[in-house]
């Protein structure tokens, strides 16, 4: 694009975005205030089936492996896939099969997946943990957390049990892989593992990472630790013999009155927690305490058995059904809101708390919450019981145990309302044109000078090789690769062999080699050598300041996911990725050979095998091959340029300059020209047969590397199998 062209497409952007401005002005200048209390319910899956009677969900979570997927648990103790809109029928869990008898109690209270659920060959990966209440298992082998007391009738066991997906079937869980990892010994039914969750906020790096809280339900004024309303903290893994770890940092782990897995205990009736932030080291609590819902913050060094919170935030006659901060996007006025699920007089409200988890206590009390949302019966039945959970990206779901359906919050256009503006007002917007002209061009230099950034930026090599990945990495099965951005130490995607339909080689954004299933579109050793000349063509061309030459490698899979992998890019003398052009290109022909043998086998032919040659032999034939191979070539294609007929012999001197090519690798003899010519009339037959293969693998080898046509090729094998062979 010239300086012309250029400076006509800034001056028709700046005349689009003058037009808009003026008219967004316009509007804004009629519109006083939004309607903040439009909120309504889109319907996102029906979760009831002829298949499933009085299903009674205990917990909705999301996959984060598929977008459009959720998990969802009932008391009986299966766990059903809701995909799309539709709920399968079809437990991938049942759980109710380990019932120790028909009429033994046995109730699935939480469900948590691992924070590497999603992310292949990673520890944890297709892993998640269940919770539930059964009756007490004598015959169990798994450590059990018990309270001490002589009085103390342990009827029932609370369960943390591991388990995984199937490596075959993603959709089914193998029940082979059933790890109890933790039994809760309890006197009541109703003391049930409210909770189960990992830290969101912690990343793989971080010292935390990997940690299970788990909320145990307790009763009221319990002078025993474990049963007083606690929040375990332990590492799930399997270490040696032991079911779980208890890390070294846990508030009680050097009091002997208090289990060392206790991370908070005296909550009483705990009904959820949660982080308020990545940067905050506390938890959010919402417990019932004295007969009053309260939401405290803690530390985990807390005892809240003989006192109440130190931290509340907020305190309550009405039950607290659920705690949630919204991080979605759709809903910009509930944006970092710290969101309540209550219910009142048989109506369900959402309230919000906007203040920071920093003020004192005297500020905290001064805040009451704002009512956002009252939903009416025309919306939701009166007698309704509701679930509130997230998707993926952070928007409110609601889960209607009645009817069974769920539901998407959202938020209807903001309805502008005509405000009669005060004479003060009047007298203000007098003075609006001139601020309204400055914040105009203001907005036009700010708008041409991204637009400017914008197209320098757009063909930058570097934002393309930061944009696209930049290495891809083969998983020692052979099953998976593995595809990661520039800097990036972790895979950012992982694709199945067996799901990639196409591989395609872009040189220079053209498209050079493709292999694929279809018939004829496998690889093969003419195709290498072909490659391997487009790129020794390009190799000779002089890379001038501005030119670019890039190797790129697009991967299609069955869903039709494109992933283009930048292994090389060059912009004049400056080498932007870390790999050499020679070591690219082997590397690329490495993986043609691979794909091709696993996507399209019957059109992939077998792969000549190089032969082996030892590190000393390899170091002095390097000695002694002091002609470069373009040199050789045009040695060769002088006499094979020749005019050439089968009757009329090589002339001596031509002749001699071939041998001269071929022979290179020998020393020059230093013997007399009888002497000379005695050796050559009584030249063993196996020394002419080694020359004969060393010269035939040269020829080869320039041939492959590009340096040679094929009826050049042809010529001097020709010549050169004549010339030994008369020897």
């Amino acid at each position: 694009m010239n300086f012309k062209q250029y400076f006509e497409n800034v001056n028709h952007f700046i005349t689009y975005a003058f037009v808009f401005v003026v008219h967004m002005s316009t509007i804004v200048s009629f519109t006083a205030y939004a309607n903040e209390d439009n909120y309504q319910l889109i319907k996102v899956a029906q979760l009831e089936h002829q298949l499933l009677s009085q299903p009674n969900w205990q917990q909705l979570i999301v996959n984060p492996s598929n977008k459009q997927q959720y998990f969802v648990i009932r008391e009986s103790g299966q766990v059903y896939l809701v995909d799309d809109d539709q709920i399968n029928p079809q437990a991938i869990l049942d759980m109710g099969v380990y019932r120790q008898t028909d009429s033994s109690l046995f109730k699935l209270t939480a469900i948590e997946l691992h924070p590497n659920f999603s992310l292949r060959d990673q520890v944890g990966y297709g892993t998640f943990y269940t919770a539930h209440i059964e009756t007490i298992n004598k015959n169990s082998k798994t450590k059990r957390l018990e309270g001490r007391g002589d009085d103390l009738q342990l009827n029932f066991d609370a369960v943390i049990t591991e388990w995984q997906f199937s490596a075959v079937n993603h959709q089914k869980v193998d029940v082979n892989t059933k790890r109890e990892v933790l039994r809760i010994g309890v006197p009541d039914s109703l003391m049930v593992i409210k909770q189960l969750s990992f830290n969101p906020y912690v990343k793989s790096w971080n010292d935390n990472f990997g940690l299970l809280y788990a909320a145990l339900n307790g009763g009221e004024k319990s002078p025993q630790s474990l049963y007083s309303g606690v929040i375990l903290r332990i590492d799930p893994a399997k270490f040696g013999m032991r079911s779980f770890r208890v890390p070294n940092n846990n508030p009680y782990i050097k009091n002997s009155q208090i289990h060392d897995a206790i991370y908070l205990l005296g909550g009483q009736k705990i009904k959820q927690f949660i982080w308020p932030g990545k940067h905050s080291k506390h938890i959010l609590v919402s417990h019932q305490y004295n007969n009053k819902y309260l939401l405290s913050l803690t530390d985990g060094r807390d005892d809240w058995r003989d006192s109440e919170s130190k931290q509340v935030l907020y305190q309550s006659d009405d039950a607290i059904h659920d705690v949630f901060i919204y991080r979605g996007r759709q809903l910009p006025l509930l944006r970092s809101k710290l969101l309540l699920l209550r219910q009142k007089e048989q109506r369900w409200y959402i309230d919000s708390f906007a203040f920071d988890f920093s003020d004192n206590k005297k500020n905290r009390d001064k805040k009451k919450p704002k009512i956002e949302w009252s939903i009416t019966s025309e919306q939701l039945p009166t007698d309704s019981q509701i679930i509130l959970s997230s998707n993926h990206s952070g928007e409110i779901f609601l889960l209607e145990k009645t009817i069974n359906i769920l539901f998407r919050l959202t938020q209807q256009a903001l309805v502008n309302e005509n405000v009669a503006a005060s004479d003060e007002n009047n007298t203000r917007e007098t003075n609006l044109p001139n601020n309204s002209i400055f914040i105009l061009l203001f907005i036009l230099v700010l708008l041409g000078t991204i637009y400017y950034w914008f197209k320098r930026n757009r063909h930058s090599v570097k934002v393309i090789v930061r944009q696209q990945f930049s290495a891809l990495e083969l998983s020692e099965s052979c099953q998976q690769v593995s595809l990661y951005h520039r800097h990036q130490k972790n895979a950012e995607a992982t694709i199945d062999i067996v799901d990639i339909v196409s591989s395609e080689i872009k040189f220079n954004e053209h498209s050079i080699c493709i292999v694929n299933t279809q018939l004829g579109h496998g690889f093969n050793n003419d195709r290498e050598q072909d490659l391997r000349a487009i790129f020794v063509n390009e190799k000779t061309n002089k890379m001038v300041d501005g030119k670019i030459r890039q190797i790129s490698l697009l991967l299609t899979d069955k869903q039709k996911n494109g992933y283009t992998i930048c292994l090389y890019m060059r912009k004049g003398s400056d080498r932007i990725t870390k790999k050499s052009y020679v070591q690219v290109i082997d590397e690329l022909m490495d993986w043609c050979w691979l794909i091709g043998e696993k996507i399209n086998a019957d059109s992939t032919g077998k792969r000549k095998v190089k032969s082996i040659v030892l590190p000393k032999e390899k170091a002095g034939i390097e000695s002694n091959n002091k002609t470069p191979l373009h040199h050789q070539a045009a040695a060769i294609r002088v006499v094979t340029h020749q005019m050439y007929n089968a009757s009329q012999p090589l002339a001596t001197g031509e002749l001699s300059l071939a041998q001269g090519v071929v022979n290179e690798d020998k020393p020059p003899a230093k013997l007399g020209d009888k002497e000379s010519t005695e050796v050559h009339n009584h030249h063993p037959k196996n020394t002419i047969d080694a020359e004969l293969v060393n010269a035939l693998e040269k020829l080869v080898n320039l041939k492959q590397q590009g340096f040679l046509t094929m009826d050049e090729f042809s010529k001097a094998k020709e010549k050169l199998l004549k010339t030994l062979l008369e020897k």
